[in-house]
C-alpha cells in the first residue's frame, strides 16, 4: 500500500488515501472539483487529482449519503467532500479510478447513526511509522491510550511522533514483539485481534 503525504491542509481537512497493491483505492474527504458532462467527474485528493466515470446503470456501484441512503448522481455537486472505494487505472496519461462506492460525505439524507449506538471497531490495515499521519495513526494511538501505553492526557493528534513511537515500543516488548517503535504486520495483527474483543 502506498501512504501519500503532501501538504498540511489535505491533512487537516481530513482527507485519507489509501492504495492497496492490488490496485484498489480508498479515498475520504476527496473534493469533487469538477462535474463533466456524462456522469464523468474529476476529484482531488492530497493534491492529486483522478477521473472518477460513474455509469449510472451499474448496479455494482453503491451511490450513498453520508448515512449510507442511496441518492441520485445529481445530488452530487462541485465541492462536495466524497469517500470513494475502487480501482485505479493508467490510461492514455491519465489516472482515473472505476467506483464501487460513491458516498457523498456532504448529503445529510436518511438517519444519522444514533450517538449512543457502538460504533464498529475499526481495524489497522498498514505499516505506520515515525511520521506518519492520518486515521490509521488515531486508531493506534486511541488503542495505546487504552492499553495504557499513552498517556489518556495526551492529545490524539493522528500524527505519529515520537511519543506514539515509544508507547508502540512499549507494548511491542510487553507482548515479546521486537520493540522498534514501528506498526508492522506481527504488532498490527496482534492489535487488530485485540481491538475485535
Amino acid at each position: 500500500m502506498l501512504v501519500f503525504a503532501f501538504s498540511a491542509s489535505a491533512e487537516e481537512a481530513g482527507q485519507e488515501i489509501s492504495i492497496y497493491s492490488t490496485g484498489e483505492i480508498h479515498l475520504i474527504g476527496a473534493e469533487l472539483f469538477r462535474k463533466h458532462a456524462n456522469n464523468f467527474y474529476t476529484i482531488r485528493s492530497w493534491n492529486l487529482k483522478w477521473a472518477l466515470p460513474i455509469d449510472a446503470t451499474d448496479t455494482k456501484i453503491k451511490i450513498e449519503s453520508a448515512y449510507g441512503v442511496p441518492i441520485g448522481l445529481s445530488e452530487i455537486l462541485e465541492g462536495h467532500l466524497l469517500e470513494i472505494r475502487g480501482k485505479t487505472k493508467y490510461q492514455n496519461f491519465e489516472h482515473s479510478i472505476e467506483p464501487t462506492l460513491v458516498k457523498d460525505l456532504s448529503v445529510k439524507k436518511g438517519d444519522p447513526p444514533a450517538e449512543n449506538q457502538p460504533t464498529p471497531t475499526q481495524a489497522l490495515t498498514m505499516t505506520l511509522k515515525l511520521n506518519y499521519r492520518g486515521g490509521q495513526v488515531k486508531i493506534l494511538q486511541d488503542f495505546l491510550k487504552k492499553q495504557g501505553f499513552l498517556a489518556t492526557s495526551e492529545k490524539t493528534t493522528g500524527v505519529f511522533g515520537p511519543l506514539t513511537q515509544k508507547a508502540l515500543a512499549e507494548f511491542q516488548k510487553a507482548n515479546a514483539l521486537e520493540a522498534i517503535g514501528t506498526l508492522g504486520p506481527k504488532t498490527r495483527a496482534l492489535i487488530n485481534s485485540l481491538l475485535n474483543n
